[in-house]
């Protein structure tokens, strides 16, 4: 019976660490919620992007390359800063998912801020929400026309092999 305790124990401390990771470096964006930053994949927490392949209406129903428009933006914003992401947890595409900052700028308010992404509310992440309401209240990026919720786009498991959906590459069919 002690040593199931202590094992319990254990593995509680384990999971604990594990969620209190930090990570630092420059990032590479993936998609408009996701990057890799010293060699992890990392899922932004709170949001939810298009997807690269995604195609949304303008403010005059014209389409447009959301997915990309929001993933280079990412990119763009970030140009060389470093990123600090705290892990924490690990979703089922295997991404590392964290509150990531650069300098004191939570990078998933910003996405939301400037309508790049939405709030996501599954699992009770609805921390930006607010930020969300702003960009919807200024017709803000995704505001501005009409768009497929992103939070229940498919995704897929990343890992380095697959890991080529660059924003500054394009996407393969």
């Amino acid at each position: 019976m002690a040593a199931c305790l202590a094992f319990l124990a254990s593995a509680a401390a384990s999971v604990e660490a594990r969620a209190a990771d930090s990570v630092s470096g420059k990032a590479r964006v993936l998609n408009g919620d996701t990057l890799v930053v010293a060699g992890r994949v990392i899922g932004l927490y709170g949001v939810a992007a298009p997807g690269l392949k995604q195609t949304c209406l303008d403010g005059k129903a014209q389409s447009y390359a959301c997915g990309t428009v929001a993933a280079k933006s990412l990119a763009a914003h970030l140009r060389e800063a470093t990123v600090t992401c705290r892990v924490r947890e690990t979703d089922d595409y295997g991404r590392a998912v964290s509150v990531c900052l650069r300098d004191k700028e939570d990078l998933s308010a910003w996405l939301a801020e400037k309508g790049l992404a939405m709030a996501d509310r599954r699992r009770g992440q609805a921390a930006y929400v607010g930020a969300e309401t702003l960009a919807w209240g200024k017709r803000r990026g995704l505001w501005a026309g009409s768009f497929e919720d992103p939070t229940n786009r498919p995704r897929s498991a990343y890992n380095r092999s697959n890991a080529v959906a660059d924003a500054n590459k394009p996407e393969t069919p």
